[in-house]
């Protein structure tokens, strides 16, 4: 289950927001990963020919429905247009997801290691999310390098081996980059090691690898996992 991502479709949020619904259904003890989308937003997309929406109804499985389905709808592509979107955002992408990493490594000169390590988040974060969008068309809101990971393995499966989490000392590293959007800044028991962040560092740099090579790949037309 943990290599499966459901797409829920809702006609009624019931004034919680999607990532709400996300957490419930992923809170039931089930090691799977949920996108929630009200319908209509869904639909919406189709007929725009939004890139995500067109994919899934493509090719996606429907595990189950309430009788009501997405909208079958046409929709005119204009792939070429859309190949220039796409390009601009992997630019800013990878240039904003660098600065952040240049950031932390002045952050980390001057010795302040939680802004440091919170420049680290920003720019891993930055990272999936182009990873993401620019493969699948889906921006996820949500800083959350967990649930953006997961994510990801939609379109590379090397992005997983990153953070392998195997060890104590794995877990621990990850912990750190995961808290530091919000505790590196406001909580003042936040700690970080100098080694620590050269070691997430280095993690942070093989993201922005993997988004290089799959960009140019996607370019060059070779098959990319």
């Amino acid at each position: 289950m943990t290599d499966y991502i459901l797409l829920v479709l809702l006609e009624n949020l019931d004034n919680r927001e999607p990532h709400e619904w996300q957490d419930k259904i992923e809170n039931q003890g089930i090691p799977v990963t949920s996108i929630v989308l009200p319908m209509y937003t869904f639909n919406a997309w189709l007929k725009a020919g939004h890139r995500f929406a067109v994919n899934v109804q493509q090719s996606a499985e429907i595990i189950y429905h309430s009788g009501k389905h997405p909208s079958q709808v046409s929709y005119t592509a204009r792939p070429h247009d859309e190949e220039i979107g796409i390009e601009k955002y992997w630019r800013d992408g990878i240039t904003k997801a660098k600065e952040f990493l240049a950031g932390s490594e002045l952050y980390r000169i001057r010795k302040q290691y939680a802004m440091a390590a919170f420049m680290l988040h920003q720019s891993a974060e930055q990272s999936l999310h182009t990873l993401l969008k620019v493969g699948t068309g889906y921006h996820a809101n949500t800083h959350n390098i967990d649930r953006l990971l997961r994510y990801a393995g939609l379109v590379s499966d090397q992005i997983s081996n990153i953070f392998p989490q195997k060890t104590e000392v794995d877990k621990q590293l990850f912990h750190l980059l995961q808290k530091a959007y919000s505790d590196a800044r406001y909580k003042a028991d936040y700690t970080i090691s100098y080694d620590q962040l050269l070691c997430l560092t280095e993690k942070v740099r093989c993201m922005h690898e993997v988004l290089s090579d799959f960009r140019s790949a996607k370019l060059s037309g070779r098959h990319v996992a």
